[in-house]
């Protein structure tokens, strides 16, 4: 008897359109996380510097007369 050889055609998971489709999606989330960090670390640093909120300018008519 003959034995039958399968021939295994592997493709490295790179070079596949589903890994290209999921090395991207993994790219697009690791720079949604870093700008996620980055917004957090901003906003953080605004509500240390300033708890009270923006600073608003009141018009000069406003000031008051002494």
């Amino acid at each position: 008897m003959d034995t039958v050889k399968l021939k295994i055609k592997h493709r490295p998971f790179c070079f596949s359109v589903k890994g290209h489709v999921k090395m991207l999606r993994l790219v697009f989330a690791l720079v949604a996380a870093v700008c996620c960090l980055a917004d957090g670390a901003l906003i953080y640093r605004k509500l240390l510097f300033n708890p009270s909120g923006p600073y608003q300018k009141k018009p000069v008519h406003e000031k008051k007369v002494l």
